[in-house]
């Protein structure tokens, strides 16, 4: 399978990066792309659009986008450009990232004495707009054969100190994930037997519950 994933050097992205490459062709779309685990790397500082038209055999059978945008016009841009050469094709799987804040509250203080900071208001709404828009696109997207779910996080390791890791226990009684336990929701809704479509799935080890 040929994939692009949006936001491949990042933590999550770098990961999914790493895990497909043994078995596909993976190409990172990011403002610092890297080789580390891709085959290609294209720079998101130009349109996505712009790729297809210099190269008339730029295709992907799946895109996962993990970007987190300056501008969200810019990342519906590229789902325009994704639904359109999916729509060519006649087949194609998205999968877009949220986090469990767009759909819940966060417990602020769960952050206070720690040193990370609560995520600002626009973070939950860009992340609650992308569920909404996987509902939207998967609903819309059928007559074309287009797969589009949306992959929703927990807090996700990345060197947080065991002060915090000690509160986001006691907020939600669960550990945070890592980045591992992403990757077979990911191996699942790529799969060609896959019949998932137009779901949220949260990864968090229960943590909202």
């Amino acid at each position: 399978m040929n994939v692009l994933i949006s936001g491949g050097s990042g933590l999550i992205g770098s990961a999914i990066c790493k895990h497909l490459h043994p078995t596909n062709i993976v190409s990172s779309y990011d403002i610092n792309p890297q080789y580390l685990h891709s085959t290609a790397m294209f720079n998101a500082e130009a349109p996505l659009s712009d790729y297809f038209h210099k190269d008339q055999n730029f295709y992907f059978d799946a895109f996962i986008d993990c970007s987190w945008p300056a501008k969200p016009s810019d990342q519906f841009k590229t789902w325009n450009t994704v639904v359109e050469h999916f729509k060519q094709q006649g087949h194609g799987k998205m999968i877009l990232f949220s986090s469990i804040y767009g759909h819940k509250a966060p417990d602020f203080g769960m952050y206070e004495g720690t040193e990370i900071q609560a995520k600002p208001i626009e973070y939950a709404m860009l992340k609650a707009a992308t569920e909404q828009a996987t509902r939207y696109l998967a609903q819309k997207l059928k007559p074309w054969g287009i797969q589009v779910n949306c992959i929703a996080p927990g807090g996700v390791l990345n060197k947080e100190s065991e002060c915090f890791q000690r509160e986001y226990i006691i907020s939600g009684g669960v550990r945070m994930i890592e980045t591992k336990n992403i990757l077979p929701v990911v191996d699942m809704l790529l799969h060609p037997d896959n019949a998932v479509n137009g779901e949220i799935i949260e990864v968090s080890n229960g943590w909202t519950l």
